[in-house]
């Protein structure tokens, strides 16, 4: 400490300077890094103690110098505010995005584009979402056709062929950040494709009915990064148990994730002619005991309405331990029934997982 001390006292800052507020996202940013720079010997010893002064004046006086913040520059990156998400799978994501930096506002909401990237895999948008207004727990920008096109996919994901998953963090009672997955599941992968991501209102994920109608759009191009396809021999990596069978048909590798495809063919039997579902849920891990987590499509799930239809399902985790051979794959079984007049479901018992696949990791 005492040496952090006199680094403190080294800093040349002007006092004369007008203090003004500083956004808690920014002030998150640097918190969460600072706490990392053990790893990251990149950064200089001043930087880190002007960065821990920086964070201790904001946080104790409730202000900071807007000058001298803008001479920082941004240490880290708005994947990493996701970190505890049980989804989280971005290590890799900063080294990889373009950074856009375009901000719009409409309706007293300000939407800002950080950073984007696309693996072929998925499209992956990060942006950050501020206002007065009370925007709930989970806002995301929405479109009623959508919130993304471009030119060069024409209209194969206009209907079918894609997903969107969304994951947000609220920073404060006015800022939030989002992280839009624009999933590419079946259809064309261009080189580079010319993106149009739009939203004619703010809605809460937890309640449809806390909107924000307005106009916002962004306009910015994404090449495609590097990937290796490997198409898995027809049940050659697979397991199966009593009415089910589960096969990896498909792996492919991006320099930020791993992407697994399944198949899956379920029988579900009917109880008393009482309708039943199943939905297959996986866990992720290596031979070295690391778990991971996942991003997970689950496809249309199997049903006694439709017996004996395969499903196909898709999950994107991180890249792998350098020192793993092989990663398991275990499918947890879920088996619902309807429970009431309103179409909720219910468990019919605890899930149960079966035999899990071994995939060998193949080194280069």
């Amino acid at each position: 400490m005492k040496k952090l001390y006199e680094q403190f006292n080294r800093v040349n800052i002007n006092i004369n300077i007008e203090p003004m507020e500083v956004s808690t996202l920014e002030k998150e940013r640097i918190k969460k890094n600072v706490m990392k720079t053990k790893k990251k010997k990149h950064l200089t010893r001043n930087l880190v103690a002007v960065a821990t002064f920086f964070i201790a004046s904001s946080i104790t006086i409730g202000y900071t110098f807007p000058t001298f913040a803008a001479n920082i520059p941004i240490i880290g990156n708005i994947f990493e505010l996701f970190i505890d998400d049980e989804r989280y799978v971005f290590d890799n994501y900063n080294e990889h995005s373009k950074n856009i930096e375009m901000s719009q506002a409409s309706n007293d909401v300000e939407v800002t584009v950080t950073d984007a990237v696309y693996d072929g895999e998925n499209i992956t948008i990060a942006y950050t979402i501020k206002s007065e207004r009370n925007l709930g727990e989970r806002p995301i920008l929405e479109g009623e056709d959508g919130e993304l096109t471009a030119d060069e996919f024409g209209n194969r994901y206009k209907y079918s062929g894609y997903a969107t998953n969304y994951i947000v963090q609220k920073i404060n009672d006015n800022e939030y950040a989002v992280l839009y997955i624009f999933e590419l599941l079946e259809g064309s992968k261009p080189e580079e494709v010319h993106i149009n991501f739009r939203g004619d209102r703010i809605v809460d994920l937890n309640n449809g009915n806390n909107s924000v109608a307005g106009n916002w759009a962004f306009n910015f191009n994404l090449a495609k990064l590097e990937s290796e396809t490997q198409l898995i021999t027809k049940d050659s990596m697979k397991t199966e148990a009593e009415g089910l069978k589960v096969a990896v048909t498909k792996i492919t590798k991006t320099p930020i994730s791993t992407a697994l495809y399944f198949s899956e063919e379920v029988l579900v039997a009917k109880d008393d002619g009482d309708w039943r579902g199943v939905l297959i849920d996986y866990i992720m891990s290596d031979n070295l005991g690391n778990e991971y987590n996942i991003v997970h499509f689950r496809g249309a799930g199997h049903s006694t309405d439709f017996e004996g239809r395969k499903n196909f399902s898709r999950i994107i985790a991180k890249s792998f331990d350098e020192q793993a051979t092989s990663i398991m794959i275990t499918p947890v079984v879920g088996v619902y029934k309807i429970k009431d007049s309103t179409g909720a479901l219910e468990l019919i018992k605890e899930p149960y997982t079966i035999k899990p696949i071994i995939v060998p990791i193949h080194k280069e």
